[in-house]
């Protein structure tokens, strides 16, 4: 199956990978009752993984222990293979261990027994997080955008200084001329002359 980019336009997603069921209950509850719209469940760290195969998630919650595999490493795993907000539920006697070998990675941790308000201050961190992270991947893209556009441009003049013997100068003239007489990008014209002598 195509990745989606979303599960719904702006609602809010969540994994969740727990192998008890009270606490798929719990976890689940909690999260649709603070804005989580989409709420996946899985009862396996390969029903999770297949879950990341086929969409994306804002954030994904693991219950320490797992019968199948160990859920410090499965953390990690998501976390550095994904872009969701790893927040791993661990108990209390290997909470300060399991925050020295995940924290570096980007995973938040909390320790059980569940306690609502740490729950929520971490949703309110990771929806912070996500829109910093939102915000950088829009200024990467249009950034990287930009430079694509200079480089066929540059491509399209050498073009012209080779086939049309114009100068560096008067081929840029030539492209800005054209786009603005066409009113259209310079992007545009240079994929057409591009186009036209290949």
């Amino acid at each position: 199956n195509e990745k989606n980019s979303k599960l719904g336009a702006s609602m809010e997603t969540a994994l969740i990978i727990c192998d008890a069921p009270k606490g798929r209950e719990l976890y689940g509850d909690f999260l649709k009752s603070n804005g989580y719209e989409h709420v996946t469940v899985v009862d396996t760290p390969q029903s999770g993984r297949q879950a990341f195969i086929e969409n994306e998630y804002d954030i994904c919650i693991i219950n320490s222990p797992l019968k199948s595999e160990n859920a410090i490493s499965l953390s990690v795993d998501i976390a550095t293979g994904n872009y969701c907000q790893v927040i791993l539920f661990v108990n209390e006697e290997i909470y300060e261990a399991t925050v020295n070998a995940v924290a570096k990675y980007g995973v938040l941790t909390i320790s059980k027994p569940f306690n609502r308000q740490f729950f929520l201050g971490a949703l309110q961190m990771t929806r912070a997080i996500n829109y910093r992270i939102s915000v950088y991947n829009a200024k990467v893209k249009k950034l990287q955008k930009k430079m694509d556009e200079n480089k066929r441009v540059s491509q399209a003049k050498c073009i012209l200084i080779e086939k049309q013997n114009l100068s560096e100068q008067e081929a840029h003239r030539f492209i800005e001329k054209q786009a603005m007489n066409q009113r259209t990008t310079r992007l545009d014209i240079a994929e057409s002359i591009i186009d036209y002598y290949n």
